[in-house]
């Protein structure tokens, strides 16, 4: 099995856009973590010159739930199609 890191606030995606939001009551090292749901604030343009911008996480790990959300871990998506990359300890299998 794969280990895969917990997304929180502050790391970002594939773009280089932030996690900007995250559980209100739950972290790791001081950081809320990201779940299904919290946004992104995407720098990456569509073809027709649209940017991202703020959008929500679209992927997160149904057997892990923070605040009644699936947690969002490394490789999960947004909505802008963008990849979530994590730089936390916190890891799980899968």
């Amino acid at each position: 099995m794969l280990s895969r890191s917990i997304i929180v606030v502050g790391d970002v995606n594939s773009s280089n856009g932030p996690v900007i939001s995250g559980s209100p009551t739950d972290t790791i090292d001081g950081k809320p973590i990201a779940r299904k749901g919290d946004l992104v604030d995407c720098p990456a343009r569509y073809p027709d010159g649209r940017l991202h911008g703020i959008n929500p996480i679209v992927e997160g790990d149904d057997s892990m739930i923070v605040n009644g959300q699936p947690v969002a871990l490394h490789g999960h998506r947004c909505r802008c199609g963008c990849a979530l990359i994590g730089t936390t300890t916190g890891y799980v299998d899968g």
